[in-house]
């Protein structure tokens, strides 16, 4: 459906002509003496490395009949610490539509040292340089430059030539270093009409337009500059950082050549769902692979109950197909992805749907933005909002999400990355919008019962029970690190001694992973004359708080529901009683978006502390920081208090 798309758009013109190009403000090899000498960047002293020129241009120009898309850049590092060398290593993004793909050409590389009071360059050789598939219709060119180190300078250029002008190069002015000096030219001919919008909450410094072309057609030349741009800084609980970072898109809306109709290529959310529907990596694939048929009839026979028949072709699906990390929204060849057992999110979801429409089933797939593709502007219809796809099945008045690519998660649990705001439900007859949400929680539950001895030594045992996506991370990490490792991991940097343990329902996906460790904990309280201190969060729940800065720009976004309990029921030692003990508290904030509460008691020789965190809503905005940062703040005041033991006189 999308080569279809770009190749509907590439109508046949001949009075382009090259357009003139602009030139970049900087000399390849020409670098400055003060910025090889440079030790740290005056504007930002913490940064690692600073982009000393970024310059781009985008533009069309005619080959042969076929208008074609040139987009060249021009890129300078200063490296200023070894966090930095990072930078060396670079990529560029190649669209790829069947056997079409874009090209890079002119790329040249070179690294700048400054040794025995003078330049010294290292050029970037051949062997330096690949490629390799990023999904079925991108294809990242790699690269590394030579010999660099701290202080180093290094520069690049290239040209990506491409036939997909539908795919108009983005232009991004901010980075997770500071940007000394960013410019864009964008030029575009009076016969294409792109949508554009500016995100991000760093304005740039300053934007014009040029008239240019010749007797055969004008255009318009979109100039941005932007100066000092601060790095972007990332913070905790946020989506991708590209939602955020200043930045210029373009979509490309129509065209109207010279004696030819208006050609509509976003065209509308309508438009896209009804191609999707006819595509035979998409709709087609659900209604067709028919060789499915067989074996979902031998799976379902007997069964009347839609709900077992979902259940029974999902767990089949999920513990058949693995996944193999790609993100994508079209299927490849079903019959060859179940002989090889692998296959990307599309392949297996598709795969899914269309067994399930075998078993009778009303089938809808649904198109998402995962959270670290960003999130989708409704504004724009265009298919590259999109990078994965999930199963609907309606029944009655339910309409169930299904992804059958994580092996640790229920039926009933969309994965993590997938909670990213709104998905659209690709139909005949129920197109439009859904929240992706899910009521599946991070929750888990700690308990320690520990007694302690006369010199503050703790024995006992703790318990984890572990659900929903807490479960699943729980699952995959002993899974990947077999048991001896995940016991050496949970007691690094502690001075514990664990005598045995237990796991229960590992492989049983529907129920609470749990855990039971006997231990012997020497570390934790503190003895002192005749007095002992001690924490009762031996596990903390929350040691510090996430949110450091006063002010935050971007909204707080947990992704799924929290719940976290932590009980504490310790046996103090003979001859010893709680002199002092935390006095309970409960903390919420409004519309219990988040609740706190701690309480505490003592009977007989016994004190028991339980502690209940719960984040009840995914997402905070702006407006909503400054009293959650407070409630973190005081969970972990409250949590840093002490129980005060005191010898009996």
């Amino acid at each position: 459906m999308l080569k279809a798309l770009i190749a509907g758009a590439l109508v046949c013109v001949s009075v382009l002509t090259p357009v003139y190009a602009q030139k970049s403000p900087i000399k390849f090899g020409d670098i400055p003496l003060e910025d090889l000498k440079m030790k740290s960047y005056d504007k930002d002293s913490s940064a690692s490395a600073v982009i000393l020129v970024d310059y781009g241009e985008a533009y069309l120009q005619a080959n042969m009949d076929i208008p074609t898309l040139n987009f060249e850049r021009h890129v300078r590092i200063k490296i200023l610490s070894k966090e930095g060398l990072k930078w060396a290593d670079a990529a560029i993004n190649l669209y790829k539509s069947g056997s079409t793909g874009e090209k890079v050409s002119k790329l040249k590389a070179a690294t700048y040292n400054f040794e025995g009071g003078r330049m010294v360059q290292s050029t970037m050789s051949k062997d330096a340089v690949f490629e390799e598939k990023f999904n079925n219709y991108r294809n990242i060119q790699k690269f590394s430059l030579p010999n660099v180190k701290e202080g180093s300078v290094i520069e690049y250029s290239y040209t990506v030539v491409s036939e997909f002008f539908t795919e108009f190069p983005n232009w991004q002015f901010q980075y997770e270093i500071p940007v000394r000096w960013s410019e864009y030219w964008a030029i575009i001919p009076e016969f294409f009409t792109y949508e554009r919008y500016m995100q991000g909450y760093t304005p740039v410094d300053s934007y014009e337009t040029q008239s240019k072309g010749s007797s055969d057609y004008q255009a318009t030349a979109h100039h941005w500059i932007s100066k000092n741009v601060p790095a972007f800084k990332e913070e905790p609980y946020m989506t991708n950082e590209a939602d955020y970072v200043s930045k210029i898109n373009f979509a490309l809306a129509y065209t109207q050549f010279p004696n030819q109709p208006v050609k509509e290529i976003m065209g509308s959310w309508q438009k896209l769902n009804n191609g999707l529907l006819e595509d035979e990596s998409f709709g087609k694939a659900i209604t067709g692979s028919h060789f499915l048929k067989k074996q979902v009839e031998a799976m379902t026979a007997g069964m009347t109950n839609p709900l077992k028949k979902i259940d029974t072709i999902y767990n089949y699906v999920k513990q058949t197909l693995e996944w193999d990390g790609t993100k994508d929204m079209v299927a490849g060849n079903l019959k060859k992805i179940f002989e090889v057992k692998k296959g990307t999110v599309a392949d297996i979801n598709i795969a899914l749907g269309s067994m399930l429409e075998k078993a009778g089933l009303n089938v809808e797939m649904v198109l998402l933005s995962t959270r670290d593709h960003g999130f989708i502007r409704q504004t724009y219809p265009m298919t590259k909002q999109f990078n994965y796809v999930i199963c609907g099945v309606r029944l009655n008045d339910k309409f169930i999400l299904l992804d059958a690519t994580e092996k640790f998660l229920p039926i009933d649990a969309l994965p993590e990355r997938c909670l990213n705001g709104e998905g659209m439900v690709v139909s005949s007859t129920h197109h439009g919008w859904i929240n992706i949400e899910s009521k599946t929680k991070a929750r888990t539950v700690t308990s320690a019962d520990l007694v302690m001895d006369k010199e503050g030594e703790l024995k006992g045992k703790l318990h984890f029970i572990r659900d929903g996506y807490d479960a699943q991370r729980m699952r995959e990490n002993y899974k990947s690190k077999g048991h001896e490792t995940y016991l050496k991991d949970f007691s690094s940097g502690k001075s514990w001694q664990i005598e045995k343990t237990e796991f229960q329902n590992i492989p049983l996906i529907k129920q609470s992973a749990k855990e039971i460790h006997d231990v012997t904990i020497s570390d934790h309280a503190s003895v002192a004359g005749n007095q002992i201190y001690i924490n009762p969060f031996v596990l903390p729940q929350v040691q510090t708080n996430p949110f450091k800065l006063e002010k935050r720009e971007y909204p707080v976004d947990f992704g799924a529901k929290i719940e976290k309990m932590y009980m504490f029921k310790l046996t103090i030692p003979e001859g010893y009683v709680a002199d002092e003990i935390p006095a309970p508290k409960i903390l919420s904030l409004p519309n219990n978006a988040a609740r706190y509460v701690y309480n505490s008691s003592k009977v007989g020789n016994t004190l028991n502390i339980t502690s209940t965190l719960q984040i009840n809503k995914s997402m905070f905005v702006q407006d909503e920081y400054g009293a959650l940062r407070e409630f973190y703040n005081l969970i972990v005041a409250k949590q840093n208090e002490q129980i005060v033991l005191k010898k009996r006189n």
